[in-house]
Order: C-alpha cells, then structure tokens, then sequence
C-alpha cells in the first residue's frame, strides 16, 4: 500500500478519525511488525525497538483526528518512525558522550550511588517542570499520575470532555520529553499518559 490508499483502507481510517480502537487495532496489527523490524535494524535493541513503536502507535492515536483519509498510512507511520529513530540517536550520542565523561571524572562514586543522584535529579527536574504546567494541565496531569484516575474519570470530575484531556495529557508528556531531553525516562513518562 504504497501508493493511495484501498477502500478498505480509507474505510479504516476514516473509523480511527472517529476514535475507534477496533480501527486502531487493525492498523496496529497489519503495520507494528514492519515498523518494529525497521526500527530494530537501526537501533540494534529489541527493547528500544518496542519502546519506538509503541511512541510511532501514540502518535498516531492523538493525531487520529486529523489525518487525511487520502494519504497512505503506511507511508505516514514510516515518517513518523524514521524521525523518532532520528531523535532517539541524536539523545543516545549524546548521553553516551556524556556518560563517557562522567565515567573519567566520577570514579570514586559508586554505581548505585550515580543512579540515586541521576533518579533524584531526574525526579526533582520533573516535579518543577510539573509545576511550571498551566494550572488546568498540570491538574489533569496530577489526577493521572498520582490518583490513577482514567481520562473518563478525569473528565468527569473536572466537567470536561475526554478529548481534552486527551489533549492536555499529550501536550504534558510532550512538554516534559522535550525539556527533559533524554530517552532514559521515556518508558516512565509513558506511565502517565493512559488511552483506557
């Protein structure tokens, strides 16, 4: 499917752009192999390949409503791919240089030691960057996070509609990757981001 899209296609993601998770699945399920094969022979980790593309299948999720039934899906999920594998080797020269250097200069402080500063560090940047959220998204973030509340439940409570909540929960995970910069926390900033 290279080229436009087939009817059964279009019919596909036209189901999605109305938030069907039956529609989602499928693509899912015809595609997710193919971008986790790729995504493996660039980054040479199944576990960075997995976490890859489950961020290529959020993307799509939250953008569903705008896509364009008459583009081709798969020629968008590759995009979508090719950029994440972009970033994800940018920030891992990044932190291996980094981690080089700290190497020659922090001999004398133990592993767990490094990891408790580095997790405490990480956990403190993370609190203020919360905190630096608009009072609403910070809210909702806040409900996710530490109450486990659902999107439904969130909506409800604070008398909104789940789409923006939604919304305001990407733009938050969206808002701390980006400040955070490293894809070490990737997989925990998922935690906060729930499609129940």
């Amino acid at each position: 499917m290279d080229g436009a899209p087939n009817e059964q296609e279009s019919k596909i993601i036209e189901q999605l752009k109305a938030g069907s998770k039956e529609a989602f699945r499928s693509l899912y399920d015809a595609y997710s192999p193919k971008i986790y094969a790729f995504a493996l022979s660039y980054l040479k980790n199944e576990a960075d390949a997995e976490e890859l593309l489950q961020e290529v299948f959020l993307k799509l999720w939250v953008v569903r409503d705008s896509l364009d039934i008459s583009k081709n899906i798969k020629s968008f999920l590759f995009k979508i791919c090719i950029n994440l594998i972009y970033d994800f080797i940018r920030r891992k020269n990044i932190e291996k240089a980094y981690l080089d250097y700290s190497g020659t200069n922090t001999q004398a402080i133990s592993e767990n030691t490094w990891h408790e500063v580095v997790y405490n560090e990480m956990l403190s940047n993370l609190q203020q960057l919360v905190s630096s959220m608009p009072e609403q998204r910070q809210r909702i973030f806040r409900l996710s996070k530490e109450e486990d509340l659902t999107n439904d439940e969130i909506a409800k409570q604070l008398n909104l509609s789940r789409r923006t909540v939604e919304n305001q929960l990407y733009r938050a995970v969206s808002y701390l990757k980006e400040r955070l910069g490293t894809t070490s926390v990737t997989a925990f900033l998922f935690f906060f981001l729930h499609y129940k």
